[in-house]
Formats: C-alpha cells, sequence, structure tokens
C-alpha cells in the first residue's frame, strides 16, 4: 500500500471545527439506541446528526424572532416619541 490511511481523520479539520464537529457527534451521542437500532446505522446516525443540527436551528430561530419583537418594540416606541416631541414644537410654534 502506497499511502497510509489515518483513521482519524478529524485530525485534519481546522481546530475550532473539529471542536464544533465533536460538539455535533456528543449531542448526537444521546440517540445511540435509536440508531443503533437500524438496519443501516450510518444513515440513522447522519438522520439523528440533522435532528440535532434542525433543533439548535429552531433554537436560534426562536431567540432570533425574540430579538426581532423587542427592537421592533423599541423602534414603535421611539418613532411614537419622535411624534410626540413633533405635536409639541409644532403646538409651541403655533403659540
Amino acid at each position: 500500500m502506497l499511502f497510509k490511511i489515518v483513521d482519524d481523520w478529524k485530525q485534519f479539520l481546522p481546530p475550532e471545527d473539529e471542536k464544533r464537529l465533536n460538539d455535533v457527534l456528543r449531542s448526537v451521542a444521546k440517540h445511540r439506541n435509536a440508531y443503533r437500532a437500524s438496519k443501516d446505522v450510518k444513515v440513522a446516525q447522519l438522520w439523528c446528526a440533522y435532528l440535532e443540527l434542525a433543533k439548535q436551528n429552531q433554537l436560534l430561530y426562536k431567540k432570533l424572532k425574540r430579538m426581532e419583537f423587542i427592537f421592533e418594540g423599541i423602534a414603535e416606541r421611539m418613532k411614537t416619541e419622535e411624534g410626540s416631541e413633533r405635536e409639541i414644537l409644532e403646538a409651541l410654534e403655533k403659540f
């Protein structure tokens, strides 16, 4: 054999990507009983990884929606305050 095959292919990833991948793999390990019961363990494990990533994505989406709600409320209050200030200035100018 001309080339030696390295089993730990993750070592060739940048350190931060390897850490991220290991975090995903640890979260997927929670589903070990499910994917080990499958006929095709590798495919089931990939689906479990997809599930974990989708859950993380959903959590981020909820946080983003909450932040949008807060910022929209702040913008609406600022718009209302600016309108009130403008009305007061116009009233003072007429006075």
